[in-house]
């Protein structure tokens, strides 16, 4: 869990068009290629200066874009102990929308596999995601995932109670709500704009 993530939305006929004992190296170059971009900008970290986009420079431009989540959420380990925060609140969440949340962060908090959209939250899953990514959305995924965040992203305020009453956020760095639903709010800011170029999400190690 002491992992970090990089988290791209991709051009998916782009990526499927790689021969696919290729495509981990290629999203790879391409996650570390923008890094270099920004590192020659400037001295600080994007991690020190909140959630941020980052597009490549030709001739890459056009078929990916990377996200970093900022403080929080560039360690896999914040999206656990995200997942471990939610666990504790559930029960205490209205169902409706208790059902929603649990399908939305599936993909990225309780395990990073790929995203079903007709399975049961409560189902165990059965990822066909490549073993060396922690993220895999394709963009049917990507579309489902949309309409669950239009649902919950206008009703995140109701989490602040449970948060409040119920979260043990004493350990980890996801200790406050602020935190808690800001990374959900990075998380949705993917997907409306890997949704909105029909795109899908895949998440790396590095």
């Amino acid at each position: 869990m002491g992992m970090c993530i990089d988290v791209l939305i991709v051009d998916w006929d782009h990526l499927m068009s790689v021969p696919e004992d290729q495509r981990y190296a290629v999203l790879h170059e391409a996650g570390t290629s923008v890094d270099e971009d920004w590192w020659d900008a400037g001295p600080a970290h994007p991690s020190s200066v909140g959630p941020q986009w980052f597009w490549p420079s030709p001739p890459a431009v056009g078929w990916f874009g990377k996200f970093d989540f900022g403080d929080v959420g560039y360690s896999y380990k914040d999206h656990f102990w995200a997942g471990e925060r939610w666990e504790e609140i559930r029960s205490f969440v209205e169902p409706g929308l208790r059902s929603a949340v649990d399908r939305f962060i599936d993909p990225l908090f309780w395990g990073g596999l790929e995203y079903m959209p007709d399975r049961d939250a409560d189902a165990p899953s059965k990822s066909s995601a490549p073993s060396d990514h922690l993220l895999w959305c394709r963009p049917a995924a990507v579309s489902s995932l949309k309409r669950l965040w239009e649902f919950v992203g206008p009703e995140l305020s109701l989490l602040r109670g449970p948060f409040d009453q119920h979260s043990r956020a004493d350990f980890g760095r996801i200790n406050d709500f602020d935190t808690f639903v800001g990374l959900l709010r990075g998380w949705g800011d993917v997907i409306d704009r890997a949704e909105l170029r029909g795109w899908g999400v895949v998440g790396l190690r590095c």
